[in-house]
């Protein structure tokens, strides 16, 4: 079978790309003949969502000073001024595209010949990722409003709004969503909230699956590593912070304290802005294989980030996370409740040194996992 994967644009975001080159991987092993598309929507973004986007990454910018998010280019999809220096500090993560999944610029041209292209596939898969979350998505795209009457299976798996609501969507939006939905031939989300949002909002019937990431095991992951010219180390303490506060660096330098480990930033050094100052190279991603090998040296690991948390489980490490509720809360909820490691979630440094001392169960974890891996494998082979 021919599969297209709509996911979220193919970026400087760690998570992102490991999602969408572990759903490719697994539908591979399948048997299916799959590509990705790399550039996501952003062309087609209504004047809604580009309304959204500046909202939040305005909000990110000018209060909360985290000059990652300049909110310009959502209200004018050809603002290019940053577009060298992104080149410099995306030259890892292109590389990791380039070798590791396979791509199609599928959204060029008008809308006759995106149908025309939609012909040339079996089926469309859409997700993971945050792709149903209207700030970040085009709703209409990725709920694939362009194949009506098109012949093409559509299966959305491990689809996630973000969010334990549906108020960032408009009135629009929902009906699009209501109407679309019902093209599916099956639906699954990752988070169990996503349940509640199908059934009470878009009147569908969803299945909680894992997030693609932990459909591959701890050795497929080392495989991407196993030619980083790096030295290795036991005794890091690991971060990996999205969103830097004074709040976060209080917590790393306790339990750094506590555990009498350095911490080390799995990230790049600093976060770039073209507007604050010209810090292009010191804002380089870091590649895909270091970071994961970061998971596999550390002693213990503190991450705000929903990935961050599933690679710390992935690796069996011991961690904390930090609620990041911007990011979406239900994401962290819904994956750690699972996995009975609900106590893992911190907001303070309350209870930190408690928190620190209890080792975690990854011999039950792992269970769980190998359970609901069985089910979510379950889910594509039936519909795929």
């Amino acid at each position: 079978m021919k599969i297209l994967i709509l996911t979220q644009p193919l970026r400087n975001n760690y998570g992102g790309l490991l999602q969408a080159y572990a759903l490719q991987q697994i539908l591979k092993s399948m048997g299916h003949d799959v590509v990705t598309d790399r550039d996501g929507t952003v062309r087609s973004l209504s004047l809604w969502n580009r309304t959204l986007r500046f909202i939040y990454h305005a909000i990110r910018f000018y209060i909360l000073k985290d000059y990652r998010y300049y909110p310009y280019r959502y209200l004018f999809p050809s603002f290019n001024k940053e577009k060298k220096a992104q080149k410099i500090i995306s030259i890892n993560m292109k590389r990791f595209v380039d070798t590791y999944i396979d791509t199609i610029d599928f959204f060029t041209g008008n809308i006759e010949s995106l149908r025309d292209k939609v012909k040339h596939f079996d089926a469309i898969v859409v997700g993971s990722d945050q792709v149903w979350r209207a700030p970040m998505s085009d709703i209409p795209t990725y709920f694939l409003s362009f194949t009506k009457g098109i012949q093409v299976k559509r299966v959305a798996y491990a689809a996630s709004f973000g969010t334990d609501h549906l108020n960032e969507y408009s009135k629009t939006e929902i009906g699009i969503a209501l109407e679309c939905i019902k093209l599916f031939n099956a639906v699954s989300v990752r988070e169990e909230t996503g349940i509640q949002l199908c059934r009470d909002y878009l009147k569908t019937n969803a299945v909680h699956v894992l997030d693609p990431t932990m459909l591959l095991n701890k050795n497929n992951y080392l495989k991407l590593i196993e030619d980083e010219d790096r030295s290795c180390s036991q005794d890091i303490l690991l971060t990996y912070i999205l969103d830097r506060t004074p709040e976060k660096s209080t917590i790393i330098e306790k339990i750094s304290n506590f555990l009498h480990l350095s911490p080390y930033e799995n990230g790049p050094i600093k976060n770039f802005s073209n507007i604050v100052e010209d810090n292009a190279s010191e804002c380089i991603y870091p590649s895909i294989s270091k970071w994961l090998a970061g998971f596999c040296d550390a002693q213990f690991v503190i991450t705000d980030s929903f990935h961050g948390t599933v690679f710390s489980i992935l690796f069996n490490k011991p961690f904390v996370a930090i609620l990041n509720p911007e990011r979406g809360s239900s994401r962290f909820v819904s994956l750690l409740s699972m996995l009975h490691l609900e106590d893992r979630l911190i907001t303070s440094t309350s209870n930190i040194d408690k928190i620190c001392r209890k080792e975690i169960d990854y011999k039950d974890v792992n269970r769980i996992l190998s359970i609901k891996k069985q089910d979510s494998m379950h889910f594509l082979t039936n519909f795929l």
